[in-house]
């Protein structure tokens, strides 16, 4: 009985031991995560449906407009904050006039060591109207946000005009508007100047940056020429605008094209004419040297051939003779003869 006491004393022991040493291990805590933009809180950047808005550093730098700020506190003091970014950019810091932050400083992942303090800070940035994606990892806790870029001003123009066109034909035409990283810039009127042409009002972009406009080409053939413009400024470090683009226009007369397009196929066809007719007489005159080639060939053949055939004649002939002058011997000796 006294044995037992003092196995379910040693027991307890030994339980309250083991519970003091679990009490002692630090637990884990998930860190809080604020998000600001230029100051202003960001609540719903959890969600990809409201992603943190931000302008794209058209500037070619990253300043507060253009980044989201990640603060995180609470963070278990000696562990690691690692961050990944999908069409989206990460910094450490702002932009300054000692420390300029480029449109191409951020990495696609970082980490960033505590140490003996519970906080840590980075930005986030993008250069795409596209959802972009932010994970961040610490100490058993993931935490996934959004951010999309809000598309710069006009920077780049792009138009093709028509090749040949008609007279007195009416063409719609469409110019497509982006800023200086390809974003397809909305709410943007280019500028149109013509010569030998009449044209409506380009109408302001679209959600896709397209422009469109009416193109009536002059009643007589010749040249006509246009250029569409848009305004913008170089920006330091980075390609230049494109800011304008002038095509000149060759209007024809549909007869004269019409008749123009039959000659160049006359042209085509008698030449296609004369290289066959030229084909033909080549293959014609390797037939007839090939038929003088085989006729000689035969000839020469036949030639052979009378040649042996008098070769074997006088053989015969001079086996026949001694054949018969072998049995006249052997006649004489009594010898047997020969067929």
């Amino acid at each position: 009985m006294q044995v037992k006491r003092k196995s379910v004393a040693s027991t307890a022991v030994l339980a309250g031991l083991l519970l003091s040493l679990l009490n002692a291990i630090p637990a884990q805590a998930a860190p809080a995560v604020a998000l600001t933009v230029n100051g202003v809180a960001i609540t719903t950047a959890t969600s990809s449906s409201t992603p943190a808005s931000v302008s794209v550093p058209f500037d070619n730098s990253v300043d507060a407009p253009e980044a989201v700020r990640f603060s995180l506190t609470g963070i278990d003091t000696g562990s690691t904050v690692t961050v990944s970014a999908t069409n989206a950019f990460i910094v450490s810091t702002l932009s300054t006039t000692l420390n300029p932050i480029k449109s191409n400083s951020g990495v696609a992942s970082a980490s960033y060591s505590v140490g003996t303090g519970t906080t840590s800070e980075f930005y986030a940035y993008t250069k795409s109207t596209a959802l972009g994606t932010i994970i961040i990892t610490n100490a058993g806790s993931t935490f996934t946000y959004y951010l999309k870029g809000i598309a710069g001003p006009a920077y780049t123009i792009s138009y093709t005009a028509p090749a040949t066109p008609y007279t007195s034909t009416i063409s719609k035409q469409s110019a497509v508007i982006s800023d200086i990283f390809g974003n397809k810039v909305v709410g943007v009127t280019p500028a149109l100047a013509l010569i030998n042409l009449t044209s409506t009002t380009p109408t302001a972009t679209s959600a896709e940056g397209v422009s469109e406009f009416t193109i009536t080409y002059p009643s007589v053939p010749g040249q006509s020429a246009l250029s569409i413009s848009i305004t913008a400024t170089d920006v330091v470090g980075l390609p230049a605008a494109v800011k304008a683009i002038t095509a000149f226009i060759n209007v024809a007369d549909p007869a004269s094209a019409l008749a123009a397009e039959k000659a160049a196929h006359a042209v085509e066809k008698a030449a296609a004419d004369a290289a066959l007719a030229a084909e033909k007489a080549a293959r014609a005159s390797d037939k007839v040297a090939a038929d003088a080639a085989l006729a000689a060939e035969k000839a020469a053949r036949a030639a052979d051939k009378a040649t042996t055939d008098r070769s074997i004649a006088t053989l015969t002939a001079q086996i026949a003779s001694l054949k018969v002058l072998y049995n006249k011997l052997a006649t004489k000796f009594k010898q047997k003869k020969i067929n």
